[in-house]
């Protein structure tokens, strides 16, 4: 009788634990022309330099990040855009820019002077999405805001901002954010 007592809250906590934790453990993975994936606030930035995004229109003599601050990292495969990558340094010390993890993703479909690739979100391509599209991909997180030119979601830490051009019911551009910049002070 006691094993079966302590069989049953065993199987009680695992399941408690499974519950909460599904609403801990939320991720936010970028997938680039199905060839590289980036898990944001885990990848570091030397990860997509190894999968030949090159980082031509940045500052070009960055190569350390300092203690707590970040970095741009325009990812660019030729004449392709793949959006900027923010890499973060959350340690007391500085390091080199490879080693910043990736922490914010502004993708812009409107770029005028080069294509975007493709790029899906938790395995969903925006690209031409209308507001009621948006809403309905995005319908498992909160969102927090519905303004002419903004939707805005929370999912777990992760932040969605979808922008509009005026007049338009066509995404013109994402950010998604997992709140380092909030940890991080910038000199």
């Amino acid at each position: 009788m006691h094993i079966r007592k302590k069989l049953y809250v065993s199987i009680l906590l695992t399941g408690l634990f499974l519950l909460t934790g599904c609403s801990f453990g939320k991720k936010t993975v970028l997938t680039y022309d199905g060839t590289f994936e980036l898990e944001l606030g885990k990848t570091k930035v030397g990860a997509a330099m190894e999968a030949g995004f090159t980082d031509q229109y940045s500052y070009s003599a960055k190569s350390r990040i300092d203690s707590n601050s970040w970095e741009n990292f325009y990812a660019m495969k030729g004449d392709v855009t793949y959006g900027t990558m923010y890499a973060a340094n959350k340690s007391s010390k500085e390091i080199d820019f490879e080693e910043g993890k990736v922490f914010r993703v502004v993708i812009d479909y409107e770029d005028p002077d080069y294509d975007t690739g493709e790029i899906l979100i938790n395995g969903v391509n925006y690209e031409g999405y209308t507001r009621d599209q948006i809403k309905e991909a995005m319908s498992g997180a909160k969102m927090t805001l519905d303004h002419e030119t903004y939707l805005d979601f929370e999912d777990g830490k992760f932040e969605y901002t979808f922008q509009f051009d005026e007049g338009s019911e066509t995404v013109s551009s994402i950010s998604i954010d997992d709140g380092t910049d909030w940890e991080l002070v910038i000199n």
